[in-house]
This record gives structure tokens, sequence and C-alpha cells, in this order.
């Protein structure tokens, strides 16, 4: 009967509603880690991802490089690359500037100029001799 008894008191416990309550609680704390360790996993697998491909951009980037040094090593190369870099020229080369005119920097030159602007000039020259 003891026995009985003992069963009886561990079955009311077990089944009683705060202990189903706990165990809820229990599951839902445990269905919640779960689903933050998803995320952390996705995440991670998101980050993998755009390394290896920031990683192969890089790598063509060095290949890129590794052929620029390559042709800059020879002569032609070399003078392609100051050329295209630098504005230079070659002895007996010339160079020919064209202006847009709706773009230009340049700006129209005023023939009709004051007396004082005219004296402002002189003034400018005579200080920078």
């Amino acid at each position: 009967m003891k026995e009985y008894q003992q069963k009886y008191i561990v079955r009311t416990i077990l089944y009683s509603r705060v202990t189903m309550v706990i165990l809820f609680i229990l599951l839902i704390l445990f269905i919640r880690t779960i689903v933050e360790l998803n995320d952390k996993r996705i995440n991670a697998s998101k980050l993998r991802e755009e390394s290896s491909a920031e990683r192969n951009d890089l790598e063509e980037k060095v290949a890129k490089a590794k052929n620029k040094e390559e042709s800059i090593k020879t002569e032609r190369g070399f003078e392609t690359y100051v050329r295209t870099t630098y504005p230079v020229v070659s002895e007996g080369e010339g160079v020919i500037v064209i202006y847009d005119a709706p773009t230009s920097l340049v700006t129209p030159v005023r023939e009709d100029m004051t007396v004082w602007e005219r004296l402002l000039v002189l003034w400018h020259k005579f200080i920078q001799k």
C-alpha cells in the first residue's frame, strides 16, 4: 500500500498544473535558445560567403597587379604606363588641347577694361618684378 501511495504522490506532482507550467516554460526557453543558435549559424554562413567573395576579388586584383607589374618591366609597357599616368611627351612630340565650348574652363577675356583695372594690372606687373 505504501508503494501505491508513493506512486500516487509522484504522479500527482508530475501531472500537476504547476509542473506542467514549469515544463512548458523550460520547453519555450530551449526552443528560444535553438532559434538564436540558428540565427547565429545563418549569420556566420553569410559572413563566410561575403569573406570568400571578398577574397576572390582580392585575388583577382593581385593577379591584375602582377600582370601590370610584368608589363611595366618591359620598356614599352613602362612608356605606356608613364604616358597614361602622367602628362608627358617625348622629344619632338607636341600636344594638342581641344576645349569644348560648354565645358571649357577657359573664360573669355574682356576687351573693355576700365582705367582702374588697367592701373591695377600695371601695379601687379610692377610688384612682381
